[in-house]
């Protein structure tokens, strides 16, 4: 998908990951962010982000719309209903768990 995967509102809560969210098991921190909200039972919405640029190299500049919403450009990113995001696995993983 392309930059123009990041929408400007959302019902629910949407993840964006990387395309390896699922291949490297829970080594991955986009994968370990996903894992959170799975078990946390959290319905949400995943957009895999920057498809064909493994690892996020090359990617510095090139996601605008993601830092638009965020403020910075690294997966993963939680987009929360009414604007607020939340950028990086750990921070995803603790809001994920203090909705159990």
């Amino acid at each position: 998908m392309s930059d123009s995967a990041v929408k400007a509102e959302v019902s629910i809560p949407t993840l964006y990951v990387c395309h390896i969210d699922e291949g490297m098991g829970l080594v991955h921190p986009c994968a370990r962010a996903h894992k959170a909200l799975d078990k946390a039972g959290v319905a949400h919405d995943k957009i895999v982000y920057g498809q064909g640029q493994p690892f996020g190299k090359g990617t510095e500049g090139t996601r605008p719309d993601l830092k638009e919403i965020s403020g910075q450009e690294k997966l993963p990113v939680l987009q929360l209903p009414g604007g607020e995001t939340i950028a990086g696995s750990k921070p995803i993983i603790k809001w994920a768990k203090a909705k159990t």
